[in-house]
C-alpha cells in the first residue's frame, strides 16, 4: 500500500509503497496519471470532478483508489510537495512545530506543516464518510 509520496529539490519524487523507499525521475503528476491511467482518468479529471463534488476549492485530497487517498500537506506545484495516504496512517502524534506520523506498514514520517496536515486530516474524513455508500 502507498504510504507516501514526496518531491524534494532534485525534482525526483520518493515514494513510500510496502515498505520499499522508491525514487522516480519523473513529475507527481505525470507518477498520479500513471496510477490513474487504469481508471480511463488523469490527474487534471480528478482534480476538477473532486473539486465539483466535494465543493472544494484548493488542496484538493486526491481519492485515487480504494486503497489511496492522498492528503494535499503541500501542492505539487510547490517545490518540495508532499501527499500522505490517509488509508494508510495508523495513528499521529502532533507536538508544537511537527507531527510524527505513523503508518500501518510499521515506519514513521516526521512533517512541519502542522496545520495544513491537521486540515487535510479532518477534510479526509469528511470525504470517506461522503463516499462509504459509493462503489468503486
Amino acid at each position: 500500500m502507498l504510504d507516501y509520496i514526496i518531491r524534494k529539490t532534485d525534482n525526483k519524487i520518493y515514494v513510500a509503497c510496502d515498505n520499499q523507499y522508491k525514487v522516480y525521475d519523473m513529475t507527481f503528476q505525470k507518477f498520479v496519471n500513471n496510477m490513474l491511467l487504469r481508471r480511463l482518468s488523469n490527474l487534471e479529471a480528478l482534480e476538477k470532478c473532486s473539486r465539483k463534488y466535494f465543493s472544494l476549492k484548493s488542496k484538493i485530497p486526491l481519492l485515487l483508489s480504494r486503497d489511496v487517498l492522498l492528503l494535499c500537506v503541500v501542492s505539487y506545484r510547490m517545490l518540495n510537495s508532499t501527499y500522505i495516504n490517509y488509508l494508510s496512517i495508523s495513528r499521529f502524534e502532533r507536538e508544537k512545530n511537527f507531527i510524527i506520523i505513523y503508518f500501518n506498514s510499521g515506519h514513521c514520517l516526521k512533517i512541519n506543516n502542522v496545520y495544513a496536515f491537521l486540515k487535510q486530516y479532518k477534510l479526509a474524513r469528511k470525504i470517506i464518510d461522503k463516499i462509504s455508500d459509493l462503489d468503486f
